[in-house]
């Protein structure tokens, strides 16, 4: 069982700007459902058997990890600082993979999620795979799908994924199982090259070499929570207490 988890937390949140009525807003301590947004992810790390969590910041680090080390979690808070935050999220994801003591799970700050799905993603084997997302099939469900990552599987393999793919039967939910050595390789190879990596970097490099496994949430919802749309419906998820 996957014990590790990195969150990536570094970026600016501009979309949610709009909600702070002329405070800077600092996107994983917006509340939602009565909890700050990480809150809600990192209690479920919590319930679902993770021992330590790899916190990636940036923007606003100080007073965020403040915010964290205030909360009463039952697990361990390790912070990797990611000086380089207004770069692409492969940077956020290299720091935090370089902390892990080995193979991890990914999560994002923003993303809200059941219970029983990080439980059960947490339990996947990688085997020979570098890489498993979680996707979504039940695309007419996808509150915004304009704003989703599109990915196009075949059986169990992950052929393509991006924002703007023409072809595609689901879509990326945010959660992976990963190879820390293989995301590690990747990304700085990315960083070598071209100076910055983004996360979709290290999967089309995998998808390459037919490493990358999709892992289909069935049933199960989550819910973006990127701009004050998606907070609304993240709100009336969590008042129907699925999340």
């Amino acid at each position: 069982m996957i014990r590790e988890v990195v969150i990536v937390a570094a970026g600016l949140g501009s979309r949610l700007q709009s909600m702070g009525s002329g405070e800077v807003v600092l996107k994983p301590l917006c509340q939602v459902g009565g909890k700050p947004l990480l809150a809600w992810v990192m209690e479920k790390c919590a319930r679902s058997g993770v021992e330590t969590v790899h916190l990636v910041t940036g923007f606003e680090a100080g007073r965020l990890v403040d915010a964290v080390s205030s909360w009463d979690l039952k697990l361990q808070v390790k912070p990797a600082f990611n000086p380089d935050f207004k770069l692409s999220n492969g940077i956020s994801l290299l720091v935090g993979a370089k902390q892990t003591a080995g193979d991890f799970a990914l999560l994002m700050s923003d993303h809200l999620f059941e219970d029983a799905t990080l439980t059960r993603m947490l339990n996947l084997d990688l085997g020979a795979d570098k890489a498993v997302l979680g996707v979504d099939y039940k695309i007419d469900q996808v509150f915004d799908l304009d704003d989703a990552t599109r990915v196009l599987s075949q059986g169990d393999r992950i052929i393509d994924i991006g924002k703007s793919i023409d072809k595609y039967n689901c879509v990326d939910t945010g959660m992976f199982v990963l190879s820390k050595q293989a995301t590690v390789s990747a990304l700085e190879e990315a960083v070598v090259r071209r100076g910055d990596a983004s996360i979709s970097d290290a999967m089309k490099l995998f998808i390459g070499t037919g490493a990358m496994r999709a892992w289909d949430l069935g049933t199960a919802l989550w819910q973006d929570v990127d701009d004050p749309a998606m907070f609304g419906n993240a709100e009336e998820l969590l008042s129907r207490g699925v999340f």
